[in-house]
């Protein structure tokens, strides 16, 4: 994980939102409901809308659980027009299968998921 990647543990096990080198990025440490998604996608339209970013990193290596209605939030979210690519990665085969829901419920092509933040971090420089 890079330097600029928030930890879990430091903060009592909160889902993190960054923005940082025109990224978006989400931590997500703790299951997500409605409420939590509404929170985290409010966060980063800001970024979005303020023009700080147009690439979401989405780090799935703790989470555990996203309700149907958070992912019915976070398709929307994800449609946004000034999110030129989205990436997510880590997660137990679990949360893949969640994730892979919603890239295809996306209807979009540029968003993919990877192994690695490595991965992730040079497909956004393609």
């Amino acid at each position: 994980m890079s330097d600029t990647t928030p930890e879990c543990e430091n903060t009592d096990q909160k889902n993190l939102v960054s923005c940082a080198d025109n990224i978006v990025r989400y931590t997500i440490c703790t299951p997500v409901d409605p409420d939590e998604a509404v929170r985290l996608s409010t966060v980063g339209k800001k970024h979005l809308d303020d023009g700080e970013a147009s690439f979401v990193l989405i780090d799935l290596h703790q989470s555990t659980e996203f309700s149907s209605a958070a992912r019915k939030i976070w398709v929307d979210f994800l449609q946004n027009e000034k999110i030129k690519k989205t990436a997510f990665f880590g997660g137990n085969v679990f949360v893949k299968t969640l994730a892979t829901f919603v890239i295809a419920a996306t209807g979009k092509k540029d968003i993919k998921f990877f192994n690695t933040e490595e991965e992730a971090l040079a497909w956004f420089k393609e």
